[in-house]
């Protein structure tokens, strides 16, 4: 059985006493106030609400006693049960029409409630789901495959893992047809266990999703494994990258997998050199588009539209900052593990 709570009704007297000028109470199914204009009367038994529960009608009251105000008091009801009584305060005739009127609107109210609690249940146990097969230590049982169909996945069937994150809020809606989960708010794993290249599936994805970064795992025997290589190829995208979208795991894997150790150790090394270009995005983007040209001076140069003379200086000016030379093949492998640390 339904049940409404303090807090709901709370809500909905507020909410319609914006519009009524009378003072409204929500009584529970036992009659018992959880709801009012007049707080002081939170929590009193009215005798006139017991008298509508239990002759599942509406009740009158005409004149004030110690314990009830006059007014009137209908039943709410909902699949047939009386879940709690809506009442107005105030002279039987001047508050009547408003009864039904209002007694509607708390259903309807109610009625949302109740739909969001299921929704809000839906996507609470989906959660949870994606958070066990995301997890590289969850054996696959029967129980769990069955949950996985639910979600259009087989368990017994390898996937690749498409992963986004984007600056805004992720919808589900547009790929509601694929096997998709919301990791956070900002961000989007989908399941894909069809056979073949995904590269069609990626364009259409990101003409869904223009502003999001996209990363796409191997194909893997468990959700986890893919998720994972997913995860380690986005912060490798937005550390090293510029103005680049997407990136397979399997363009990056070696970088990847060594960030993801260093990372794990929380290498205080990375991380006093991502500390000491925290601050200086215009070097940070020169170190990327440097290694993107692949230490190509010249179009290191003509991608920043900057002059050849000015890159050696940005250049210096981070030798001198981190105290590791860009252009020592070594130290730069350094810095380059250092953007990748720093990616969130």
């Amino acid at each position: 059985m339904y049940e409404l709570t303090p807090v709901q009704a709370q809500n909905i007297v507020d909410k319609m006493m914006k519009d009524i000028p009378y003072n409204i109470n929500i009584m529970d199914h036992t009659g018992r106030i959880i709801g009012s204009g007049n707080k002081e009367r939170i929590g009193t038994l009215h005798h006139g609400a017991v008298e509508a529960i239990r002759q599942k009608k509406g009740v009158d009251i005409t004149k004030d006693e110690r314990f009830v105000k006059k007014g009137i008091n209908l039943p709410i009801e909902l699949n047939g049960r009386i879940v709690g009584v809506v009442g107005i305060s105030g002279e039987v005739a001047e508050t009547r029409p408003f009864g039904n009127l209002l007694r509607s609107a708390v259903i309807l109210l109610i009625e949302q409630s109740m739909a969001l609690e299921r929704e809000n249940l839906k996507n609470a146990l989906k959660q949870e789901f994606f958070q066990i097969i995301t997890d590289p230590e969850t054996a696959y049982t029967k129980e769990l495959a069955e949950q996985a169909s639910v979600y259009g996945i087989q368990l017994a069937k390898p996937s690749r893992i498409i992963y986004m994150e984007a600056p805004d809020e992720m919808a589900e809606e547009p790929v509601a047809e694929l096997a998709s989960f919301k990791p956070s708010g900002h961000s989007l794993c989908l399941v894909i266990q069809e056979d073949g290249p995904v590269e069609a599936l990626q364009e259409r994805i990101a003409g869904l999703y223009p502003e999001a970064f996209m990363t796409v795992s191997h194909r893997n025997e468990t959700v986890a494994a893919g998720y994972s290589q997913a995860r380690l190829a986005m912060r490798v995208l937005k550390g090293v990258f510029f103005q680049r979208k997407r990136l397979a795991y399997a363009e990056c894997e070696f970088i990847a997998d060594m960030a993801k150790l260093q990372k794990q150790k929380n290498d205080p090394k990375a991380e006093r050199l991502a500390h000491l270009l925290e601050k200086n995005e215009e070097l940070i983007r020169t170190l990327q588009v440097y290694l993107q040209c692949n230490l190509n001076a010249n179009e290191t140069a003509n991608r920043l539209i900057i002059h050849r003379n000015t890159l050696n200086y940005r250049l210096s000016r981070i030798h001198k900052t981190t105290g590791k030379d860009p252009k020592n093949l070594l130290e730069l492998v350094e810095l380059l593990f250092m953007l990748v640390y720093r990616a969130k």
